[in-house]
């Protein structure tokens, strides 16, 4: 296993970012802009008791069997999963009533990439919305364990060849909102994402995005809108506490609300 030694900040794309992530031992946080890591966000922000993160569809539904209050929150090609109580949507997750309810989520790629960032010393789920405290977290888990904070935009599970340019201006948000440095390899495309920051704006970026055009079509403005604010929300980092086993052999991370309490490296 190789282990890097310097606390910096790396900006890793899709697979290769979980894959770096894990060998590293590094902090991870999984950036999925539009819109997984701001439902997940939204969620404990608005009581959720915790949100179990799985790969596939079946899997929530094996775990609302096991947990029947349970709420099921996700969706497949940007569409609420039939027989869901919601979607992937921060915005219908701020109208309904989820206070101290336990959460299965899954979604096309987000919750894909989180899962398989198992192996890292911590994982967060950040975004815009979140931005400055999940630097803040990062850095000091970074610090206390010396090691890198992999930021990991999500892309496209489905297409990897897709550069889903949102998930990297989340990132580079996220990256400059930390006070480690960025690893030279970085420093490239942060530069590149933040002229586009300054120049349209976010908003604007995310609604030209390729995925933001097609959440457009499919009538969630609202949601873009809501993802591209910076620090919405101050007091909520989604943060691994527990693995999950799931029935038929898969594994679901168990995330809470995230303070220093939650956010140790396992």
């Amino acid at each position: 296993m190789t282990r890097a030694t310097a606390v910096e900040v790396q900006l890793i794309a899709g697979e290769e970012g979980c894959r770096r992530a894990r060998d590293q031992r590094a902090v991870a946080i999984v950036v999925d802009a539009l819109r997984a890591s701001a439902t997940i966000t939204m969620l404990l922000h608005q009581g959720a008791s915790d949100v179990v993160v799985v790969k596939e569809v079946a899997e929530a539904h094996d775990y609302r069997r096991a947990h029947p209050d349970a709420l099921l929150v996700g969706e497949r090609g940007g569409l609420k999963v039939d027989g869901f109580d919601l979607g992937n949507s921060p915005t219908e997750i701020q109208c309904a009533d989820v206070q101290g309810k336990q959460v299965a989520f899954t979604s096309t790629t987000g919750a894909q990439r989180m899962v398989d960032c198992l192996g890292a010393s911590s994982i967060l789920v950040g975004t815009t919305i979140n931005a400055t405290e999940v630097a803040r977290q990062a850095a000091a888990l970074a610090r206390r364990a010396h090691v890198p904070v992999v930021i990991i935009p999500a892309g496209l599970a489905t297409n990897p060849d897709i550069l889903e340019e949102e998930d990297w201006l989340g990132a580079v948000v996220l990256a400059a909102s930390m006070d480690i440095p960025l690893s030279p390899a970085s420093e490239g495309p942060f530069a590149h994402f933040q002229q586009l920051i300054r120049s349209p704006g976010l908003h604007e970026r995310f609604l030209r995005s390729t995925h933001g055009e097609r959440l457009v079509r499919l009538g969630f403005t609202d949601d873009i809108r809501l993802c591209a604010q910076v620090d919405l929300i101050h007091d909520t980092v989604p943060t691994l506490e527990e693995v999950i086993p799931l029935p038929h052999g898969g594994r679901g991370l168990r995330l809470r609300r995230g303070n220093m309490q939650y956010a140790t490296p396992l």
